[in-house]
């Protein structure tokens, strides 16, 4: 009898334990970013990892301000593969400090409307291999998104103005 009343009381804990309520809010996976992050001047928060994949890239990428060069922080979003093929790439990356007069020292090619906002398109100087799209937001701060094609030079803005939308949505200043 003792073993039935043992095995009843066994029996209540796993159903009460099952029907408890875990509190807490559900989070994704580490490193994983599926919704827009709050605004920011990290430029790997320009593109979730799902907008990324739709894009044909992988994961962004970090590398670090290179005072030497001038260059800010930026992200590098390559397509997925061993090979390190940056044809089809994206880059980003914030710019403070410098207007975005100074910082390319040329007229732009053109603007498009993209993403709700107006980017100024420029034509890198050496070679139309790569495509620029910058947005200015005061005096001394911009972003530039660039995608780059050596095989095919008449794809060069291809990644660039598909990624413009998502990253206009991400910009802290909109």
């Amino acid at each position: 009898m003792r073993w039935r009343i043992a095995v009843a009381v066994a029996a209540a804990g796993l159903v009460s334990a099952c029907t408890t309520a875990v509190s807490g809010t559900p989070q994704p996976a580490p490193g994983r970013v599926t919704v827009t992050p709050a605004p920011s001047t990290d430029p790997c928060t320009l593109l979730t990892i799902d907008e990324a994949a739709s894009l044909g890239l992988g994961a962004g990428t970090s590398i670090p301000v290179d005072p030497k060069l001038g260059l800010p922080a930026s992200c590098d979003w390559l397509p997925p593969g061993p090979d390190g093929n940056r044809d089809d790439s994206l880059q980003a990356y914030f710019h403070t400090g410098q207007s975005i007069e100074e910082y390319f020292a040329m007229e732009p090619a053109g603007e498009e409307h993209l993403g709700g906002i107006t980017w100024q398109r420029y034509s890198y100087s050496m070679g139309y291999w790569m495509c620029e799209l910058a947005a200015k937001f005061g005096e001394h701060e911009f972003v530039v998104i660039a995608s780059r094609n050596w095989s095919d030079e008449s794809k060069a803005c291809v990644v660039a103005d598909r990624a413009a939308p998502s990253v206009a949505g991400h910009l802290p200043h909109r």
